[in-house]
């Protein structure tokens, strides 16, 4: 199963992630806590289609993406106790199956399911004793604010996402404001409107007699917009580490932001200073 998916970006996404899940299990390796990874897009990509991406953007990005599911499985100062991958397409999800008789002595769960419906069950399920990093890495804007509400709640769980910034970016023009459709998938994905909609202001044109009503811009680029979801995100997680990376495809254009966030009061200092450190260092 490669790891070559999106090319160097997509290396660096998955050794961020492998220095961190080293850090974690170390760090709560003499706790008495039961150690869970959850990876809820695990399996590849092997034809992303979808309307935010042009092809020309997301070219790069076809080859089959494996690596987060083995990258966890291989953790080997404290190694998880369970490993949940979900992944929605069937055929993908039969090679997380291959990987799982792999390892026949691990306690690994496969789940054919959409995420924003596995996510709930499983944080239902947390005991006293559980802590789990999830994994949220959807190709582009599968996650629903719903269940990163969720996922903070349980006050057990660190949580890195990879936010799809070009997706986003690509829905939010910058010369009016997103059409009714577009602007109800930017709500599921903020949590309402006034989370994005204040990322547009009154355009400084003058006003027409063809045009009696001011037109509405936001600047260009997409730094606002990473920088709004991280606001987003601090107002349900104990913390949100300050430093995120983003992620070009190879015209430079931005892809993804990746950002962590620790829901727990107790640990969210120390999960937070480690994940900002692996961030702004490597």
């Amino acid at each position: 199963m490669a790891a070559s998916f999106g090319g160097e970006w997509t290396h660096q996404k998955l050794e961020i992630l492998n220095r961190y899940l080293d850090a974690y299990t170390t760090a709560l390796k003499d706790r008495p806590f039961h150690l869970i990874y959850f990876d809820a897009f695990a399996g590849g990509v092997s034809n992303p289609v979808d309307s935010a991406y042009a092809s020309e953007d997301y070219g790069e990005l076809r080859e089959l993406r494996a690596g987060s599911p083995l990258i966890a499985l291989k953790v080997k100062d404290k190694p998880f106790d369970k490993l949940v991958f979900v992944e929605k397409d069937a055929t993908r999800c039969a090679s997380l199956w291959l990987l799982r008789e792999s390892y026949p002595d691990r306690d690994i769960e496969i789940r054919n399911e959409d995420a924003n419906s596995a996510l709930p069950g499983f944080c239902e399920t947390l005991g006293s004793n559980d802590r789990a990093v999830v994994f949220l890495d959807p190709f582009a804007t599968q996650v629903s604010w719903s269940t990163v509400e969720i996922l903070a709640r349980t006050q057990k769980i660190d949580c890195w996402i990879l936010f799809p910034l070009m997706a986003i970016s690509r829905m939010m023009p910058t010369g009016r404001e997103p059409p009714h459709a577009l602007a109800a998938h930017l709500d599921r994905v903020f949590g309402g409107r006034e989370y994005w909609e204040s990322l547009y202001n009154d355009s400084p044109q003058q006003l027409s007699l063809l045009s009696p009503e001011p037109s509405q811009q936001r600047p260009r680029g997409s730094d606002q917009i990473a920088v709004r979801y991280r606001e987003r995100l601090e107002t349900v997680f104990a913390r949100v580490a300050p430093t995120s990376r983003t992620f070009r495809n190879s015209r430079n254009s931005p892809l993804f932001e990746l950002l962590f966030a620790a829901s727990n009061p107790a640990g969210a200092r120390v999960a937070v200073r480690i994940a900002d450190y692996i961030l702004t260092n490597w």
